[in-house]
């Protein structure tokens, strides 16, 4: 368990020199920022390479810590330069990397053992078997996903050891972080590379069961509102987390500046064990700064009433009042809350007429006549067109210039927020010299003068003047504690060696705690190294004794022996192997299943090698795996996508329908479904995240027997991964409606029922089907899980049938069809052309320009196609 007894960690972004300043003046005791390349914000500022030894001097000479976000998918042909990145992060004294990419993470271990490495939230870590799967590849620290509630959160701390770090305040992703396809589908902008194009934020319309279903004001379905949990940190800290996070690397000073200053707060009242309010006016101010309506998230449990608004997807600042009428010279708005100054002369105001995606009305106010629980508005004259604001419409203040510069202010000087206190020792003989020696507790300096010492003629100094000389420090990290002072009785030394010894020997702990930080290269040739282990042959694997390879091979000989077509281990290296190729089927149905087990493939070609069972009741996974054996057909069953704390039962589901095949989609379910059917053969789908080969050769050592690239991969991309692994690692999906959002958030429950949850919002999830328009009239699919989270389809099937040929040269034998809504005479026919595709009897073109003719909305050629 994470210990309570480890002082709590405040941390805060930046995206900028400005932000980084604001931090550091309003106490944070640690800062993440991205460089360069490699990180999630791709739109910040962020910081150069060449800047980072400066920035981490600027940290550490203000006791600070500097985390460098290198929290993004790498691609094969990027590991080459990553490697160089980390090792010039690890001479510049960084205090942390956090990463997403596993590969990255082994490489990082083996280039320099001792640069700690924190997994990110993209790592979608929500369970704690997840978290030690991490653990063991060297992570050091985990930041869970933003959807965990207080009570998964205890739940995950009670049963591991490896420290936990939550996000406490800032935006909030409505898909789980390193899930989010979205931008990747829509335009190769991916979320996991952080080119984010926040489709979130767009207004949808919801379709329920063919018909747009009527939802007033609320178009902005998928946008929600900030998170803010100033209230929980108490809670959060009893139950284990060690590091707050603010998110915000795309905001300014002024927002890290009262976001910082608000958990300073919160954080140092527990520590000092006072009860913790923030007041109504400061929590005014917080919002002010960037707020789209503030909520804990999930941290009280999932409530999908609140979690999204629906009506406006970006900051509006506070809301201060109604409009109640108009004055010759204004507007009159009844106010909200009970403050002089909530608004004044220079702020601006915005009124909510309901069309946030158009010009609504309002400007700077220059005048304000107040009157009880009420006030006048006045503006230059001509700025507002009166007419557009209707009686009764919500006003809300944009900005407060005023709490702006009070913000800024807080940050104009380089005040130090934070000093380590040092033990000092003065000692001396008469007629000899002088020396002081300083301490932090683990590094000591010391400074000499050759004096000679002497008696004093008239006043000696006292241990007191001494003290108040050392104590100086000045713009130094250091504040002064205890101080020995051994001189001779009578003895007198001047203030100016004095001075000029405790700036010797501060200035020289001072450079020792900055060197000290600086992490040796230990291999300079990582890289090299793990490619030609993942090169090998085999991979060792981690299975336990009886559990490894004679245990699979047994149990694919057990499948194989009712199926003569299937092929499990297809032959090829990477290199235009040859052997026959084979394909796989996801379907979602039981109508769906019966249609790929009872499908005859003409001209000879072969049936599936197995079929994949993906429903959203898994209690019908027994029937499933019934009927495939009846047929003769290997089956996979999909446990849910996410697996949080107190869900075993879902994935219990799936080991007792005793499937041939686990289709792998987190990291925590290697581990039990490895203990649950020692003998099951791992399949590792697309949300592993595989980009690299490094990342595959983890994966591959745990225990899989293929993986499936991940959708953010373009051909170059892939095909640079697959030659640098083994071809038979892969199974890529050929065929699919890509999987945007994954998110807990339920639009079935938020917008087709009053319930907060799966306990009291009547299933319409049930009864229901239901699309989301966008704005060019695209209608995505939403399917739910058994855990009732819901995915978001692409309205476009995606095909790379025109690549096949180019995957069977690399060696790729194993292809994969996956199925949505498809009617069983639908599947028929794409087994049909896609059959004929991977047995080399279509070029893949002419079966692409059929898709193209026979689906209503066409298809595309996928992310494959991106360049």
């Amino acid at each position: 368990m994470s210990s309570l007894h480890t002082k709590p960690e405040l941390l805060a972004p930046a995206g900028d020199w400005e932000a980084m300043r604001a931090a550091v003046a309003n106490g944070a005791d640690a800062v993440y920022f991205g460089l360069s390349n490699f990180n999630a914000r791709a739109r910040a500022t962020n910081f150069e390479l060449s800047e980072l030894p400066d920035v981490m001097t600027f940290l550490h000479a203000r006791n600070v810590r500097g985390f460098v976000t290198l929290n993004t998918l790498i691609f094969s042909d990027e590991l080459e330069a990553v490697a160089e990145f980390v090792k010039s992060v690890a001479a510049a004294g960084t205090d942390a990397v956090i990463v997403q990419d596993l590969g990255l993470v082994r490489l990082i271990k083996r280039i320099a053992p001792t640069l700690p490495v924190h997994g990110s939230t993209q790592m979608t870590l929500t369970e704690p078997r997840g978290i030690e799967f991490v653990t063991n590849l060297g992570v050091e620290r985990v930041v869970l996903a933003r959807e965990l509630s207080l009570n998964d959160i205890r739940k995950v701390t009670a049963n591991t050891s490896t420290p936990v770090e939550v996000f406490v305040h800032g935006a909030l992703c409505v898909a789980y972080s390193g899930q989010c396809l979205t931008s990747e589908a829509l335009g190769g902008r991916s979320a996991n590379r952080g080119q984010c194009a926040q489709a979130c934020r767009l207004p949808y319309e919801m379709i329920v069961d063919g018909a747009k279903r009527e939802l007033g004001d609320r178009a902005y379905l998928l946008s929600p509102q900030d998170l803010a949990a100033f209230d929980l940190i108490d809670p959060l800290i009893e139950a284990g987390v060690i590091s707050f996070k603010i998110e915000g690397r795309l905001k300014g000073g002024p927002y890290v500046a009262s976001t910082t200053q608000t958990y300073r707060k919160a954080i140092d009242a527990k520590l000092t064990h006072h009860d913790f309010a923030l007041p109504r006016r400061e929590q005014l101010d917080l919002a002010q700064t960037f707020s789209r309506g503030l909520t804990p998230g999930f941290l009280e449990g999932v409530n999908h009433q609140m979690l999204v608004r629906g009506r406006f997807p970006k900051s509006r600042g506070v809301r201060i009042g109604r409009v109640a009428g108009f004055a010759k010279s204004g507007v009159r708005i009844e106010l909200c809350e009970a403050f002089d100054d909530l608004v004044k002369a220079g702020d601006g105001v915005l009124f909510d007429i309901g069309k946030p995606q158009e010009q609504e009305p309002g400007g700077r106010v220059w005048r304000v006549v107040p009157s009880r629980g009420a006030a006048e508005l006045q503006f230059e004259i001509g700025a507002l067109d009166y007419s557009q604001i209707p009686i009764g419409c919500d006003v809300y203040k944009t900005d407060d210039p005023a709490l702006r510069k009070r913000l800024e202010q807080s940050y104009s000087q380089d005040k130090l927020a934070k000093r380590v206190p040092i033990t000092g020792r003065v000692f001396g003989t008469v007629g000899g010299a002088l020396m002081l020696s300083l301490s932090d507790g683990e590094r000591e300096s010391s400074a000499s003068w050759v004096g000679p010492l002497e008696l004093a003629r008239k006043q000696p100094t006292s241990e007191a003047e001494v003290r108040e000389q050392l104590a100086r420090l000045g713009d130094t990290p250091f504040e002064l504690g205890e101080v020995v002072v051994n001189l001779p009785a009578g003895v007198m030394v001047p203030r100016s060696v004095l001075n000029d010894l405790r700036r010797q020997a501060a200035g020289a702990l001072a450079e020792q705690r900055i060197e000290a930080r600086k992490h040796a290269v230990a291999n300079g040739n990582a890289l090299g190294e793990l490619r030609r282990e993942v090169a090998e042959p085999t991979l060792p694997s981690p299975l336990p004794e009886g559990k490894g390879a004679s245990a699979r091979d047994s149990s694919v000989r057990e499948a194989t022996s009712t199926n003569s077509s299937f092929s499990p281990f297809p032959s090829g290296r990477g290199g235009g192997g040859v052997g026959s190729a084979h394909l796989t089927v996801l379907v979602r149905n039981l109508e769906q299943l019966d249609a790929v087990l009872s499908w005859s493939p003409s001209d000879g070609l072969p049936k599936p090698s197995a079929v994949y069972a993906d429903f959203e009741d898994l209690r019908r996974y027994k029937d499933a795996v019934a009927k495939a054996r009846v047929a003769g057909m290997p089956i996979g069953l999909a446990p849910t996508r996410v697996w949080k704390p107190g869900e075993d039962g879902f994935q219990a589901l799936v080991a007792r329908a005793e499937p041939d095949i686990v289709l792998v989609r987190n990291l925590a379910s290697i581990s039990y479904f490895r203990e649950q059917l020692p003998n099951v053969r791992l399949i590792g789908d697309f949300s592993l995240n595989v980009a690299n080969e490094l990342t595959a050769g983890v994966l591959m050592g745990a225990g899989f027997e293929r993986l499936v690239p991940s959708y953010d991969l373009n051909w170059d991309q892939f095909a640079s991964m697959v030659r640098r692994a083994h071809a038979d690692w892969f199974e890529p999906v050929l065929h699919q409606h890509m999987p945007m959002f994954h998110m807990e958030h339920c639009v079935f429950a938020a917008f087709l029922s009053t319930g907060k949850d799966h306990r009291d919002c009547g299933r319409p999830c049930e009864v229901h089907k239901v699309e989301l328009r966008d704005r060019v009239g695209a209608n995505f699919p939403v399917l739910p899980d058994t855990g009732c989270r819901n995915t978001v389809f692409n309205s476009v099937a995606q095909s790379a049938a025109e690549y096949v040929g180019r995957m069977r040269e690399l060696g790729l034998r194993a292809f994969r069809v996956d199925l949505l809504r498809e009617t069983p005479a639908q599947v028929t026919s794409l087994l049909d052309r896609y059959a004929r595709v991977i047995a080399g009897r279509d070029d893949g073109h002419e079966t692409w320009r059929q898709l193209r003719v026979l689906n209503q909305l066409g298809v595309t050629r996928g992310t494959l196609n991106l360049l």
